[in-house]
């Protein structure tokens, strides 16, 4: 039994108890006059109120889910979620008093549109009781939302704290400070000028690492600045024989995703195959359709294993913050990774 169909079984079999205890309610504890009492204990009695808490209680489970959605699309407009919860009432009240008027004439009644004596009370009961029913169904909900928000809020927190640590551990690792230090150190001496342009690259990066640690997003067009610095520095050390090119529309700069996604992926480009002069490698960065693509072609370096971990990282990040995983696309000749982004 699957999980909607085993929910439809227990809120039927609520609804069903919810049904025999109003029927209990209205024959035990209510004054009703001997003609309405005579109906309601007839053999048929309890299994029509069952019935008709059947159909209010899956009719509840419904309007409830559309309460819902109103006050996420009108959370700023609280009049027209009264107006909403107002009109809901009153739905319920009429299709009530639509229901007894059925079991009146069901039931041979002269009168099937009037409700003399005890009538009135009984309608009354049956509709507080599904007053309280929808109350406490849209109470589950906002506990339950509010639920996985924390937890939405506490993963996130999580996989920031995780991609930053990463991020400093790859910027500042002793490995990384050490073939920076070293190039600067060269170029220093032979070629002082591209020393200065060095030197200002790498504390553009620093300087990105630090300011956007904590950020949950940034913009496309911040995160491209960023590679041509990152990248920049690499060139210097490894030599021209590392490309980029970049096909990014104007209109796209503005759309938003996590932070030094593209220094991870670099960074894995850069780590898992082999650069030289006589096998140059060059790395495509597009944009189309809220989504930004980053290929290489494969030059697979001997001795370095994948652990995957960051891309996990950032694929959860992704989901967390923009509502899709990236997706990953790895033939013999080129490796892809797509990173949705968010428009705002």
């Amino acid at each position: 039994m699957n999980t909607d169909r085993k929910n439809r079984w227990l809120s039927g079999v609520l609804f069903s108890g919810l049904g025999l205890f109003a029927w209990l309610l209205l024959t035990g504890y209510t004054n009703l006059s001997p003609a309405t009492e005579q109906v309601l204990k007839a053999p048929w009695g309890a299994l029509f109120l069952a019935v008709l808490f059947n159909a209010l209680g899956f009719l509840t489970l419904r309007i409830s889910a559309w309460l819902n959605a109103q006050y996420l699309l009108h959370a700023r407009r609280r009049w027209k979620i009264a107006a909403a919860y107002l009109g809901v009432l009153g739905m319920f009240f009429v299709v009530d008093y639509g229901f007894l008027v059925t079991g009146k004439l069901l039931a041979g009644a002269q009168r099937p549109f009037t409700f003399p004596n005890g009538g009135v009370r009984m309608l009354v009961v049956v509709w507080l009781v599904e007053l309280a029913v929808l109350g406490l169904l849209l109470s589950n909900r906002a506990m339950a939302q509010t639920l996985r928000l924390r937890q939405r809020t506490a993963e996130l927190q999580r996989e920031n704290n995780t991609a930053r640590y990463t991020a400093l551990q790859q910027q500042l690792n002793p490995h990384f400070l050490f073939n920076s230090l070293n190039t600067l150190i060269a170029e220093i001496e032979y070629d002082p000028v591209r020393a200065v342009s060095f030197t200002r690259r790498l504390s553009d990066v620093y300087r990105y690492v630090l300011r956007v640690q904590r950020l949950p997003l940034v913009s496309l067009d911040e995160e491209l600045r960023f590679a041509e610095a990152y990248l920049y520095l690499h060139r210097v050390r490894l030599g021209e024989c590392l490309g980029c090119r970049m096909e990014i529309p104007d209109e796209m700069r503005e759309y938003r995703l996590p932070p030094l996604t593209l220094q991870l992926l670099i960074e894995n480009v850069i780590k898992h195959n082999a650069i030289t002069m006589s096998h140059p490698l060059e790395i495509t960065i597009a944009a189309s359709e809220e989504w930004l693509t980053i290929s290489n072609p494969i030059r697979t370096k001997r001795g370095v294993e994948s652990g995957g971990v960051g891309l996990q990282n950032l694929s959860n990040r992704c989901r967390i913050m923009l509502g899709h995983a990236i997706e990953v696309m790895h033939t013999e000749e080129r490796f892809t990774v797509k990173i949705p982004l968010r428009h705002e």
